[in-house]
């Protein structure tokens, strides 16, 4: 539910959630389009039975390893995020170019947003992983 359905604000049924995001957007716009894609990963099952659950053991081992790379586990993300990104823009039927809407930079930001995420919850062994095959 988006905030203005919840609070039963009007909107024009003609304009989109995020209408022309490639045309001159400020860091507050596009900070606020990561966030979106950020949350709608994050709430996405399929994604997370898709690109986590498999990789629970290589996961933790990666965290829990002496010679952590952060640079390195957060490009572990990049697929989940660019194929959250795609049905994120037909979600939405964004009409721009998901080129220009989810640019190199957008991507490496959301990766790390899920990165931060990732971290505290297996540090905090909210991840159960006995229970899933290897």
């Amino acid at each position: 539910m988006k905030l203005y359905e919840f609070f039963n604000v009007p909107v024009d049924k003609k304009e989109k959630d995020f209408p022309d995001y490639n045309k001159s957007k400020s860091d507050e716009e596009k900070s606020k389009m990561s966030d979106e894609v950020f949350w709608y990963i994050i709430d996405n099952d399929k994604l997370h039975k898709e690109y986590v659950l498999p990789f629970l053991y290589e996961i933790k081992a990666l965290v829990n390893s002496p010679n952590f790379n952060r640079d390195r586990f957060t490009k572990k993300w990049m697929p989940m995020v660019e194929k959250g990104c795609r049905m994120f823009y037909k979600h939405h039927k964004l009409s721009d170019n998901p080129k220009d809407i989810f640019d190199d930079d957008f991507k490496q930001e959301t990766c790390q947003k899920l990165c931060d995420k990732f971290l505290e919850e297996i540090k905090e062994d909210h991840y159960q992983i006995g229970d899933h095959k290897k």
